[in-house]
């Protein structure tokens, strides 16, 4: 297995309450990163297996975690470039195997030590990590719509200018969590959409990768105490509370 942790962002929302890379925070007696690098190693993942994308204050980073990938281009574009560079030193460096998972995570998320080991033991081969959501006209995540099975079968991003339609209000609905398994064949199809549209989101390209693929939800349950992700002030002060 390998892993992708996505940490070359500038902190722009948060430039006012911290001057460190957000994945940097205390979170207990270690940071953010190293609670995600332990959680992985818990469910399987060896150190050198674990590529941590970074940009800003990428120095910071890599006295923590000394497997990194620069992104050269980690002020002007958004994460798409960013996975789109990891992708393509996974896929063309090393010696995957057809069977071969690559887990893709944003760098400030906060969640519950065994969330990584239930998605890798976990017989689907491609998942994202979903919270249930309501409908609003205000929703702008990557909201999946499920069929019986949990299968996603449709993937819409809404935004201020073209909104979820109200026909949605009808279906149970889930916001994507910012974790993803995916298989090298959906990986491969990532990184080729990434080619050409890897200066926004990578998110993007997914509405059409659910489409063309089996990819399933895995619901954050109540059992995991938390997942989130560190973005606002509301959010530092909820990291404070764990620690």
């Amino acid at each position: 297995m390998k892993a992708i942790i996505l940490a070359a962002g500038i902190n722009s929302r948060l430039k006012d309450y911290i001057n460190i890379p957000k994945c940097l925070l205390p979170l207990g007696d270690k940071t953010i990163l190293e609670n995600q690098v332990s959680s992985l190693i818990k469910a399987g993942f060896k150190q050198e297996d674990i590529l941590v994308v970074v940009g800003h204050k990428h120095e910071m980073i890599e006295k923590v975690h000394n497997n990194t990938l620069f992104n050269p281009k980690f002020a002007e574009f958004n994460n798409g470039y960013s996975v789109y560079l990891a992708l393509q030193y996974i896929l063309h460096e090393c010696d995957l195997p057809k069977s071969e998972k690559i887990f893709i995570l944003d760098g400030d998320l906060v969640y519950d030590n065994n969330l990584i080991l239930k998605i890798s033991s976990s017989d689907n081969e491609n998942i994202l990590v979903n919270k249930p959501i309501d409908y609003s006209l205000e929703l702008k995540d990557e909201i999946s719509v499920l069929d019986s099975n949990g299968k996603i079968v449709e993937l819409q991003i809404p935004s201020q200018k073209d909104p979820l339609a109200p026909e949605y209000s009808q279906k149970p609905l889930y916001s994507y969590a910012g974790i993803m398994k995916i298989s090298k064949n959906v990986a491969t199809q990532l990184h080729e959409k990434l080619k050409t549209s890897h200066q926004g989101w990578y998110t993007l390209s997914l509405p059409e990768i659910v489409l063309n693929n089996d990819i399933y939800s895995f619901e954050i349950t109540e059992d995991l105490k938390y997942c989130f992700d560190v973005d606002t002030k509301e959010d530092l002060d909820k990291l404070s509370n764990i620690n």
